[in-house]
């Protein structure tokens, strides 16, 4: 019987084209389909927030920060401003000790205490003066009016005595002149600042004791004034030379030397047990801008916790001009640290408007 083409091998032939269709069609879907994946999965990679400032609730009013990348400054939440090498030695944060000379030129807006101190009924006032010719710098005095009258108001005592505050470098000379020629000058050293090197000349510190029955004594041995060093750090202020960190400060135990630092650091500093020496090491070596950044819950006068970051900006001393880099978000300060970089402490509850 001669060979013939059935219908029967047609329709074979159509279903076997049908079915190279069908895989065709099957692999162009699934590779498809690894392609769109793979677009995905490179999105969530790159555009995952990395670590650092935490995004607080993003609102248009409070833009997400997200943590730096050192080779790309510009990132979303960050801007990059010009600073002046001179901050370097300006600001709440500014280390003078033996080391670190002061050397802010300009030095800051000084008020004298006497003609700027609370009166209440009576005439009574909530700390004094050892003279009328006493100053600060004007934000610091501003912080100690509002510790000493929180403390007069709650404790009725009045005995808080104010006896030393900015110095000049000619003040600061003479009194270490005569300490060195009454005890030699590695004992002077140890109770004085050579002039350039002492705290008093930035307006930033201040010696406070107690005045009572007509003597001049240590807070330390004035249980009732006690609480004074436990509620300073809500103003801005730490004990600048404790008994323990002698080794470190260089500075023997002064039970009557406050330093202004500021919030959030002076609450750090208090519960970490750190000197100002401390502190700045660990800022520079542990928190760099490009690292992990601290944070901080610190409470405020109120009991309220406030919540900043905290980051570490090495400054480049071969430029006049330095490029650091702060949120565009939230408000934040620069402090230079007298050494080698600036300071940035952000805000996290203060979203610019």
């Amino acid at each position: 019987m001669p060979y013939r083409t059935s219908s029967y091998s047609g329709s074979s032939y159509s279903r076997a084209r049908r079915r190279k269709k069908i895989i065709k069609t099957l692999l162009l879907c699934f590779l498809a389909a690894f392609i769109v994946f793979g677009i995905v999965a490179m999105i969530i990679i790159f555009t995952a927030p990395p670590k650092g400032i935490e995004n607080k609730g993003t609102t248009p009013d409070t833009p997400a920060l997200t943590d730096p990348i050192e080779t790309e400054p510009h990132v979303e939440g960050f801007e990059t401003v010009e600073v002046d090498l001179s901050q370097l030695h300006r600001g709440d944060l500014i280390l003078v000790n033996g080391e670190h000379e002061y050397k802010n030129a300009d030095g800051y807006k000084l008020l004298d205490l006497y003609n700027n101190r609370k009166k209440y009924s009576g005439g009574a006032r909530a700390y004094q003066l050892s003279g009328i010719d006493l100053k600060l710098a004007d934000f610091v005095l501003s912080e100690l009016n509002a510790m000493n009258e929180a403390f007069y108001e709650e404790s009725g005592l009045g005995g808080l005595l104010i006896r030393s505050a900015y110095r000049t470098r000619q003040e600061q000379k003479d009194l270490y002149d005569a300490r060195v020629e009454k005890d030699g000058a590695v004992k002077a050293e140890k109770y004085v600042a050579k002039p350039g090197h002492s705290e008093h000349e930035t307006g930033l510190a201040f010696d406070m004791s107690v005045f009572v029955d007509g003597e001049n004594t240590y807070i330390s041995d004035e249980p009732e004034y006690l609480p004074i060093y436990s509620m300073a750090y809500k103003y801005g202020f730490v004990l600048r030379y404790p008994a323990d960190k002698v080794d470190i400060t260089g500075i023997n135990y002064e039970a009557w030397h406050f330093r202004y630092v500021g919030l959030p650091h002076a609450y750090y500093m208090s519960a970490n047990d750190l000197c100002l020496e401390e502190y700045i090491e660990l800022l520079r070596e542990d928190y760099k801008y490009s690292d992990e950044h601290l944070k901080v819950s610190a409470p405020d006068r109120d009991g309220k916790a406030q919540n900043y970051e905290i980051y570490f900006v090495p400054a480049d001393t071969n430029k006049g001009k330095n490029q650091i880099i702060v949120p565009c978000g939230y408000e934040y300060s620069i402090s230079g640290n007298n050494v080698d970089g600036f300071i940035i402490t952000v805000d996290l509850d203060a979203p610019k408007k």
